[in-house]
């Protein structure tokens, strides 16, 4: 019987693994998981294709961006489904740079945390209900850990929590504006070039790193106009409490 054929391209897992840098058990893996698509069996010599080569340099590179494979095998599922924007980009760990891991706090340890500051069960309970915080088998989860530090320290200044509840809420419209008019900035440019392009899934990796840089331009750009506006309340406080000073008029007489 003649040998079976096969094209230029065409690899054994061996040749594949060489060529991709892998062992081959980890390309047999990448199979159970269901990352990359089985080879085509002629005979018994499963066969392997540049459509497989591609497939795994994109592991590679998601990889280097910090993707688990559990994010890279969502991405794909998700890809394949055709689905938006925001099931793209939106799944778990798409983008682990921007999702900050959450902070576990036993009572004890919260107690700890607030030492000197009055929170209350109720103040728990409101934190939970606009969604800062989690209650999750008796413990305090903190869904951006940021939170955790801010939260007491602006407590120490004399801000009743109360209140800097209340500021987190409006915080929340204001953020969720902002976020929603650099979002569509990205979908008429970066999003639209990548559809007009073909929507490759090749192309996934680049776009991910320019939503994570335009996320950190925005950032910065919102925390320069902040910077700027409490400056300039700063120095109107800071003149009005030097010119009502009693020593400032005694200065002046």
């Amino acid at each position: 019987m003649a040998e079976p054929t096969h094209h230029q391209d065409d690899f054994t897992i061996d040749q594949l693994a060489h060529a991709a840098q892998l062992p081959t058990s980890t390309i047999r893996m990448y199979q159970q998981r269901g990352l990359i698509d089985p080879p085509t069996k002629r005979g018994r010599v499963g066969f392997y294709n540049s459509s497989h080569t591609e497939r795994l340099r994109l592991i590679a590179r998601l990889q280097q961006r910090g993707f688990s494979l559990a994010a890279v095998k969502e991405l794909i599922d998700s890809w394949n489904l055709g689905q938006s924007i925001d099931e793209l980009l939106g799944v778990s760990q798409i983008a682990p740079s921007l999702a900050p891991e959450p902070l576990r706090l036993s009572p004890s340890e919260l107690a700890v945390r607030f030492a000197e500051v009055e929170l209350t069960q109720a103040d728990i309970q409101r934190a939970a209900a606009i969604g800062l915080i989690k209650l999750d088998d008796g413990d305090v989860v903190i869904v951006n850990p940021t939170f955790a530090d801010i939260g007491p320290e602006v407590a120490r200044l004399g801000i009743e929590i109360g209140e800097m509840l209340d500021e987190y809420e409006a915080l929340r419209v204001a953020v969720d504006d902002i976020s929603e008019r650099f979002r569509a900035v990205f979908e008429r440019s970066l999003w639209a070039t990548f559809i007009n392009d073909g929507k490759r899934l090749d192309d996934v990796p680049r776009l991910v790193d320019a939503a994570t840089r335009l996320s950190q331009l925005a950032t910065a750009s919102v925390n320069a106009e902040l910077t700027s506006r409490f400056a300039e309340f700063v120095q109107d406080y800071t003149r009005q409490a030097e010119a009502a000073a009693p020593d400032a008029a005694e200065s002046q007489s």
